[in-house]
């Protein structure tokens, strides 16, 4: 195709133009629908994003009231735990109590008018040496003062060997004998000292008085007696 003679300018403008028109209508029809598209796209995301941070909120917030509950129940659970055991170390008392008052008159059927109530039995801090506790009691029947002595005995085991410790073996040698002289109870203290090597298994103690037509007596086992007091059941 022949053009006509047009100035150099109208020969590049036309086609220029051309391709302007070419690219807007392209941009219109084609780009700005998919750019639309894309923006609906964005919003899209955008309502999930705010979507999704509202329920992490939500959840954030359930589990905090959750973690609050469980600490509620976790305090009233140890309120109710520390309430047991102040109940129960009451009720222990109180039997204990009740156990001392019962032997002291007679009540739970013992005849014995002397008997061991209870006996404790604690470490001290030089190895091998002991503080034994005892506890005596009178029945009330019997009203008049008692007095006697204690003699103490342990079997164990040394080197593989049984072997039986006396009162003498026990005591050291300048203690006095250890004994007692009261109407109704009394508390009994002493050091005793067990060999090196020496596994203790069961005490004895031995009560011994003028009073008596013959001694009381009562065993027990060692590791029941090491830093808890324990009450001696009555003898028939």
């Amino acid at each position: 195709m022949k053009y006509p003679n047009l100035p150099k300018w109208q020969l590049i403008a036309v086609p220029a133009m051309g391709i302007v028109l070419g690219v807007f209508y392209f941009g219109k029809y084609f780009v700005a629908e998919e750019l639309i598209y894309a923006n609906y796209k964005v919003e899209a995301l955008e309502q999930d994003l705010q979507t999704a941070l509202d329920q992490l909120a939500a959840e954030k917030s359930r589990s905090t009231i959750a973690e609050r509950e469980s600490d509620v129940v976790r305090r009233a659970n140890n309120l109710l735990r520390a309430t047991e055991r102040k109940n129960q170390d009451k009720i222990a008392s109180l039997q204990a109590d009740l156990e001392f008052y019962r032997r002291l008159g007679g009540a739970n059927g013992a005849q014995a008018p002397l008997s061991v109530h209870s006996v404790e039995i604690q470490p001290m801090q030089s190895p091998r040496v002991y503080l034994i506790t005892i506890s005596l009691t009178q029945n009330l029947r019997w009203a008049s003062v008692i007095s006697g002595q204690v003699e103490l005995s342990v079997d164990g085991i040394r080197n593989g060997v049984a072997e039986h410790l006396t009162n003498a073996q026990l005591l050291p040698e300048s203690a006095e004998p250890l004994s007692f002289q009261f109407k109704h109870f009394e508390l009994l203290e002493s050091l005793i000292t067990l060999p090196e090597g020496y596994v203790a298994n069961r005490l004895t103690i031995r009560l011994k008085s003028g009073s008596l037509k013959i001694p009381v007596e009562q065993s027990m086992e060692w590791f029941s007696l090491v830093n808890q007091s324990t009450i001696i059941p009555p003898l028939d």
